[in-house]
């Protein structure tokens, strides 16, 4: 869903009594105000926010109790539907967005060459049953397992070796 810059507004709604699973990835960022350095959580993509709930749920929280959130609408063979992302790749993408600050970054698809990776799951550690593809991402010293959300978002994460299976076999 898009809450036009409004995603504070969108996340204390749906926080409340009446409102929706959602989950909003942020990241913590310095800035300065009234000439003092501080650090505030903000979203790592404005106005972007996911939505656990079924079309007449949602459009029932639109029409009742705000009405600013909007379908994020796709295009996909020559028709338009509603942008939905599969439980199980939300639950890695989820997985590694809250893992410490430091531990993941966050990138647009067009920056990762997937082609490069393999298909991969992890067993075990921090990270363990999350799904993605293992690859070397620019300018970073190890090898990070990146869980994509397509053409929307990606998160990566440094992953031990140990914990690795990799999925496509040729």
């Amino acid at each position: 869903m898009r809450a036009y810059k409004r995603e504070r507004k969108a996340e204390e709604l749906l926080s409340g009594k009446h409102g929706l699973p959602y989950f909003i990835p942020k990241k913590t960022v310095m800035r300065t105000r009234e000439g003092k350095k501080v650090l505030c959580t903000e979203p790592v993509i404005h106005s972007l926010v996911f939505v656990y709930a079924s079309q007449p749920d949602i459009v029932a929280f639109k029409r009742d109790i705000y009405n600013e959130l909007q379908f994020v609408i796709w295009k996909t063979e020559g028709k338009q539907c509603y942008l939905t992302v599969p439980d199980g790749q939300m639950q890695s993408f989820i997985s590694v967005c809250e893992q410490k600050e430091k531990e993941v970054t966050f990138y647009r698809p067009e920056e990762i060459q997937l082609e490069k990776g393999k298909r991969v799951k992890v067993h075990g550690g921090t990270f363990d049953g999350v799904e993605g593809h293992f690859v070397k991402v620019a300018k970073k010293r190890g090898r990070q397992l990146v869980v994509i959300i397509p053409e929307i978002l990606a998160a990566s994460a440094e992953v031990d070796l140990e914990y690795l299976e990799i999925l496509d076999h040729p």
